[in-house]
């Protein structure tokens, strides 16, 4: 017992980087575990209301209501954790109040000119899309806007290590609310339609963003006090546009098997493989975790130029990933078949996609977080250009296993994908910064690895 209050102690009073890294991993841990229970909560509930061909056209929907959001807030989604952390540590309090301005300005501009540019361009694709999928998509281009307001809020909050504020309204309060606004509109005698779903889903925002924007300004006031501000937008935009490359190819990457199904399977097919990767959510939540804890303390330690902290972050966030997501799918594969029942019958039939992406994610955690590293030392262009090409390959594998194995051969076009990716980038992170990512770069360096903690 004793040894535990000194490691529990130790833990929440230690002020270390690698200390604050493990804290905030733990409470993103923490709220995206609570998420991920919300959230499949919520899908079972949508799918079993809305019945497969309606659950599928919802989900379609739902990716490029993902894809477009990540790539309209310019960047300036996960820029912030560079920027206010370099702006931060320089002590440049002009700058940083210059950028928290300029910044929410760009998101503004860019999310409400792709949502107006996408509803006048959307009657001239239905002949493409389906007419099934032309109403939601109008309401989600709507939803853009406050969606990417609420990317850019959460990680300003993250950047100055308010992990959980910035958690809480897009991982809890968005997904507790659309369930609520889904079962009181079925309640009140609205059909559980796609387009209803996304009605409820612009109210949600709209709560939500009110909430987050006002608690940010609260407490951005008591430690961020007025004055002059400075400014350097090109730098800014320059540094911010290989990350809306980067997360808009990460989500093309991630859904693209979603989008090949589309043109040879039928919306209900895409509910049973929507579901599957909605319960594997649980897993890569854990490399995200670990993102929300060590990004800004990365972007920190490289500005120092302190490579044996950088290397300590990096090693740590390896060995926890891997060890926390190897668990996760262990337990996912036992119950698989059981999760998918609850979205209802039929869904079992997506066990074999599950079982294939969990393990394309335990070869993405295995490769350590060498995107992570590259993307806060500067190097996020090479992210960005690594995951085009990743896009290209993973739809050229999903339209040639889709084809003979459907569901199965789009999981497969996924996991190989990523795992190949992730290797690339740890090989990248090696030779640009003589770093080593991998799980397995780090198993003969332990006796190393203790030496260092002990410095």
């Amino acid at each position: 017992m004793r040894s535990l209050a000194r490691l529990s102690r130790s833990f929440f009073s230690r002020s270390d980087a690698a200390s604050a890294a493990r804290r905030g991993s733990a409470a993103a841990l923490l709220v995206r575990l609570a998420n991920a229970a919300l959230a499949y909560l919520a899908q079972v509930v949508l799918a079993r209301l809305m019945g497969q061909f309606e659950y599928g056209v919802f989900a379609y929907t739902w990716v490029w209501f993902m894809v477009f959001t990540a790539v309209s807030t310019l960047g300036f989604g996960n820029s912030p954790l560079r920027y206010i952390a370099e702006l931060k540590e320089r002590g440049e309090a002009a700058h940083l109040r210059g950028f928290l301005l300029v910044a929410p300005i760009v998101v503004i501009l860019v999310s409400v000119a792709t949502g107006v540019l996408l509803v006048l361009a959307l009657p001239l694709a239905a002949r493409w899309i389906g007419e099934a999928y032309l109403i939601p998509m109008m309401l989600m281009a709507l939803a853009v806007p406050f969606a990417c307001m609420q990317c850019f809020l959460e990680a300003v909050d993250r950047s100055f290590g308010w992990t959980v504020r910035a958690l809480l309204p897009i991982y809890i309060l968005r997904h507790a609310l659309l369930l609520l606004f889904m079962v009181a509109a079925v309640w009140l005698g609205f059909e559980a339609t796609a387009a209803n779903g996304f009605v409820c889903l612009v109210a949600v925002l709209v709560v939500s963003l009110v909430y987050q924007a006002v608690d940010l300004l609260i407490r951005l006031r008591r430690v961020l006090p007025a004055g002059p501000r400075s400014y350097r937008v090109r730098e800014w935009i320059g540094g911010s546009v290989p990350f809306a490359v980067l997360y808009g190819a990460s989500h093309l990457t991630s859904f693209a098997d979603i989008l090949v199904l589309s043109f040879f399977v039928s919306p209900a097919e895409i509910a049973v493989y929507f579901a599957a990767t909605r319960i594997i959510q649980v897993v890569n939540l854990v490399p995200f975790a670990a993102t929300v804890g060590t990004a800004h303390l990365l972007a920190a330690s490289h500005t120092r130029g302190d490579q044996g902290e950088l290397q300590r972050l990096t090693r740590h966030v390896a060995v926890t990933t891997f060890a926390v997501a190897g668990l996760a799918v262990a337990v996912i594969i036992a119950a698989g078949d059981w999760l998918l029942a609850m979205f209802g019958q039929g869904y079992e039939a997506g066990y074999m996609a599950l079982a294939i992406l969990a393990l394309g994610i335990v070869a993405r955690v295995a490769a350590g977080p060498a995107e992570d590293v590259l993307n806060m030392t500067g190097n996020g262009s090479l992210s960005a250009k690594t995951y085009l090409v990743v896009v290209a390959v993973n739809v050229a594998l999903a339209v040639a296993l889709v084809i003979p194995f459907g569901i199965g051969g789009a999981a497969a076009a996924s996991a190989i994908s990523l795992a190949l990716r992730a290797a690339w980038l740890s090989a990248a992170v090696g030779r640009r910064l003589r770093l080593n990512t991998s799980i397995f770069s780090t198993l003969p360096s332990w006796s190393a690895h203790r030496v260092l903690k002990k410095s």
